[in-house]
């Protein structure tokens, strides 16, 4: 095997494997650092030496770790069968099960983080966990950490174990993942601070060879600075339960020049019974100044009435609810939300289905403020409703992780307007293609 490491990654497994000062270590690094080529160096490692250890020493397992199984088999499995050669040396890792059977009664195990509680009562002489701040769907990260991962490197391969088995080091551990807040990936960084086992490191994107230099520009461009912080510079930012964590009253209200001639109205549609709200914009160079706002109208034919009632010989395009293509109203069968609003003459742009929550925020949050702390999102003080909704709609349980807003309140309606038409006007880089319906 010959594996070629740039000097941070060198640095972590001269760490554990060289001159094996640490038995944990923490890193933290951007986006492009080489996260998988590290860990995978390890485990593989930790392998060799448990494979030179008699087929009697038991517990010659390492493992893999990372949030879910499409994860850790679909990055790990070709890394190790090709870039690693282990096919070469005729190991062949078995996608349906995950595990890799090296010589002597040696296993390697790519787990998924949601399968975590499988290890419980088991040995480990290396686990190499991957995207800690990204493991949120089975136990907590602390529980897993304390009640079964570290148990299995300690209860088996204990320094005494070690000694006893000829090994060449007692059981390791390497946490690696770019932060998401001050959850459980920081306390193990900040384990370092308080337990002589423990180091850890830090490497922002200046440091991370895969990354092309050349993208960071663009990067800055299409990034809030709090997800710019957290992704390329690996700081621990936290944007708290607000889903619009970038609005700012001071920033983002203030008096913005009415309608002008000729311009064109965005319309930003949440369908709710009974509480139905409609933004509207102006688009005016690249950026998004909402001058309005109504509400209450009791189904689409009143509302669309409304529109153009109050916008009389103007374009009108509207950007609602993606699930308004499908809804019935209380009209003739077949009759759809979409369908009256492009009857009334009001143009309809909606993706072919809801794109994921979490593109719609980044996007609204990125417009709000980018990492060069440029402002593109604008809002006129009569607009009290939406800007009402932008400063109160919260994640549920104070979860962000969980990508699902809280809608106790009922505060989410306005905001959820402009996350849609936000989402299809300026998406983020990757989110799903733009799709047209309505007159063109």
């Amino acid at each position: 095997m010959s594996v070629e490491l740039h000097p941070g990654q060198s640095s972590i497994f001269e760490d554990l494997f060289l001159k094996r000062s640490h038995r944990y270590h923490a890193v933290n690094c951007s986006r492009g650092w080489g996260k998988s080529v590290l860990n995978a160096t390890g485990a593989t490692m930790a392998c060799l030496e448990l494979q030179e250890l008699p087929a009697t020493v038991p517990n010659k397992s390492a493992y893999i770790i990372a949030p879910t199984f499409d994860q850790v088999t679909e990055i790990y499995l070709p890394l190790l069968t090709y870039q690693f050669g282990l096919a070469d040396w005729g190991i062949d890792p078995k996608r349906q099960t995950g595990v890799a059977e090296f010589p002597n009664n040696t296993f390697l195990h790519l787990l998924s983080y949601e399968s975590v509680e499988r290890m419980r009562g088991k040995g480990a002489y290396y686990v190499g966990w991957d995207e800690v701040s990204s493991c949120t769907k089975a136990i907590s990260p602390k529980e897993a950490w304390e009640s079964i991962i570290r148990p299995c490197i300690v209860t088996r391969w204990s320094p005494m174990h070690a000694r006893q088995y000829g090994a060449p080091s007692p059981g390791r551990a390497m946490f690696i993942s770019t932060p998401k807040g001050y959850n459980y990936f920081y306390d193990l960084c900040m384990m370092s601070e308080l337990d002589p086992e423990f180091a850890y490191s830090h490497f922002d994107y200046t440091r991370a060879p895969y990354l092309d230099q050349s993208e960071i520009t663009k990067i800055r461009e299409n990034t809030d600075p709090i997800k710019f912080a957290s992704e390329y510079l690996a700081l621990f930012r936290e944007s708290g339960a607000n889903v619009f964590y970038m609005f700012d009253r001071k920033i983002h209200v203030s008096p913005l020049p009415d309608w002008q001639e000729g311009e064109v109205v965005h319309a930003a549609i949440d369908f709710n019974v009974g509480k139905q709200h409609t933004s509207f914009a102006a688009i005016r160079g690249g950026q998004v100044h909402w001058l309005d706002e109504m509400s209450g109208h009791p189904d689409t034919a009143q509302l669309a009435r409304a529109i153009k009632a109050r916008f009389p010989g103007r374009k009108i395009v509207a950007f609602p609810d993606p699930s308004g293509k499908a809804r019935k109203t209380s009209a003739a069968v077949g009759v759809t939300d979409f369908s009256i609003l492009q009857a009334a003459g009001i143009e309809t742009l909606s993706r072919p289905a809801a794109p994921p929550i979490s593109d719609s925020v980044n996007a609204v949050n990125r417009m709000l403020m980018n990492a060069n702390e440029r402002i593109n999102m604008f809002f006129a003080p009569k607009c009290r409703q939406l800007i009402a909704s932008m400063e109160r709609t919260i994640w549920l349980e104070n979860r962000p992780d969980s990508a699902m807003i809280d809608k106790r309140g009922g505060w989410e309606h306005p905001s959820d307007g402009v996350r849609y038409l936000t989402e299809y006007l300026f998406p983020v880089s990757g989110s799903s293609r733009v799709t047209k319906s309505g007159h063109f």
